[in-house]
């Protein structure tokens, strides 16, 4: 198990590195550095290890302990799209301040940035993927198809 939080710190500083360079590049400095600090918590860090990083099945109790995980994940970190849901069923959001927009684009270009790829809005289905707040939306567009 030791291997697999190991694999996980790493993960996580590269993943916090990438997305610091794309937030710095956006002048988001503060949420650069602090982006993502709740993986680190107990209540992230061991259920992510395991579920990621670990070469054993993960038993019911795993499983169920990963979800409870990436559900507080979602709801401790507002650049996370789920955070401003208010209605599922609805499809009903908040709109999303800006500062926390900009940093869930420089989340996924922090992606980019590993795999060689820019987040191109074409490959964004908005409506059926992700629930935003109309305004958020246009802002989200926007910023995808005129930024870098």
């Amino acid at each position: 198990m030791l291997r697999a939080y190991w694999k996980n710190i790493l993960y996580i500083l590269n993943h916090k590195i990438n997305v610091l360079v794309e937030c710095w590049k956006e002048g988001l400095y503060l949420q650069g550095i602090i982006h993502d600090l709740s993986k680190l918590s107990p209540k992230e860090f061991s259920p992510y290890a395991k579920k990621f990083f670990s070469s054993k099945q993960l038993s019911e109790n795993d499983e169920l302990r990963w979800r409870y995980a990436w559900l507080n994940h979602q709801h401790k970190n507002k650049h996370h799209w789920e955070y401003w849901v208010v209605d599922p069923n609805k499809k009903l959001a908040l709109p999303m301040p800006k500062k926390y927009l900009l940093e869930m684009v420089c989340d996924w270009r922090s992606f980019s940035r590993n795999w060689g790829r820019k987040v191109k809005p074409a490959t964004l289905d908005l409506t059926d993927r992700i629930i935003l707040h109309p305004d958020t939306k246009k802002e989200l567009e926007y910023i995808l198809k005129n930024r870098r």
